[in-house]
């Protein structure tokens, strides 16, 4: 529960940055900011910054270039105020040219395949900034008989009012808010992180949740007198593709960088779903690989839990190889529907290794 644990506190973090930035605020805005306000300013700001950077990061030295640079320009609020707006300015300018970029190289032709978030794009609300009027022009306000309408920033309604359907700045605070929820939900899924914009979360994978959705079609197939063919055919691509592990957002390593196709190439299509089986006719299931095992053995186990055959590491030897075993492979649905797999040599180990967790196709060319 790690994560739990960050995000508390990142969200008790919050109050006090927020009391932080409302005392500096005040500090700096009064009319007779002066040296008598140095020493409060100083044994406040630093208090504060300690508690951000130290709880937040764990390290301490990170306070130290913050004290440096802010008593530069500490008692000159001109400068403390212009240096504040041109650090915004190249955050700011930094990341709108970055999201420039990712909307120009964004390919928007395959929406089950390639959707936005395997391209490393996200979809956030424009509360903050589009409707107060901080960056854009803001939204249509009209009095109630529609003869004033004309596009204006908006503050936002953080009362009651902000409730009302007709106050213009209840749009402005909803929205604001919605960020947060959808920042602070994003890891955990939530309704204002929709799978088809965001991508699967990491507790999807942990549950088998599409997988199970997957066999309850299968079997409701199966009910109405399909064949294993063709209930595997009823499954939407977009819902095989969502219990691909790549679209785990956990995996990857920890400091993987980049878009999920930049790691493994943009999805062309589903070759189907594998069904093994072992001299004996047990009918064999691929071991899950959990979210936080960076690697992890390919293993077939049967209906009860019983290891059955493995793809052995390397060249070590094993009782269990699906050679030995003579495990064969057969297709149901997707491009390789109906196709059959007995004979097993290094060269198709090394194939069925890769397809056990991932029975997809990938191009790596386009990138």
């Amino acid at each position: 529960m790690i994560e739990v644990f960050l995000f508390g506190i990142v969200l008790g973090l919050i109050p006090i940055t927020l009391a932080g930035l409302f005392v500096t605020a005040y500090l700096q805005y009064r009319r007779d900011f002066a040296m008598q306000d140095i020493k409060t300013y100083l044994s406040v700001a630093p208090v504060i910054s300690t508690l951000w950077f130290g709880s937040l990061a764990g390290v301490f030295p990170w306070v130290l270039p913050w004290y440096r640079v802010h008593t530069v320009v500490l008692n000159d609020p001109g400068r403390l105020l212009s240096v504040h707006i041109m650090h915004t300015a190249l955050v700011a300018g930094w990341a709108g040219s970055m999201a420039l970029y990712e909307l120009a190289v964004f390919d928007p032709s395959d929406p089950v395949l390639d959707p936005m978030w395997r391209q490393g794009v996200a979809c956030f609300g424009f509360g903050a900034f589009h409707v107060t009027g901080l960056y854009g022009p803001g939204i249509w306000v009209s009095d109630p008989y529609g003869l004033t309408g004309k596009v204006q920033a908006v503050n936002p309604a953080w009362g009651v009012d902000g409730f009302d359907p007709f106050v213009p700045g209840g749009i402005a605070s909803h929205h604001i808010a919605a960020a947060f929820v959808v920042a602070g939900t994003m890891w955990y899924g939530s309704a204002t992180t929709p799978i088809e914009l965001f991508g699967p979360t990491r507790y999807q994978w942990d549950q088998g949740y599409f997988q199970q959705e997957i066999y309850r079609r299968v079997s409701a197939g199966l009910a109405e007198n399909l064949s294993l063919s063709e209930a595997w055919s009823k499954i939407p691509e977009k819902l095989a593709f969502y219990d691909y592990i790549g679209n785990n957002p956990a995996k990857g390593g920890l400091f993987r960088a980049g878009s999920m196709d930049n790691g493994d190439g943009i999805a062309v299509g589903w070759l189907g779903h594998p069904v093994f089986r072992d001299k004996e006719g047990r009918e064999l299931f691929v071991r899950r690989m959990p979210t936080f095992f960076e690697t992890f053995p390919v293993v077939l186990v049967d209906e009860d839990g019983i290891v059955r055959a493995d793809v052995p590491f390397r060249r070590a030897e094993s009782k269990y190889s699906v050679e030995q075993v003579g495990v064969t492979v057969e297709f149901y649905g997707g491009e390789l529907n109906g196709i059959w797999m007995f004979k097993w040599n290094s060269e198709h180990s090394k194939k069925l290794e890769i397809q056990l967790q991932r029975d997809k196709q990938f191009d790596t060319a386009l990138l």
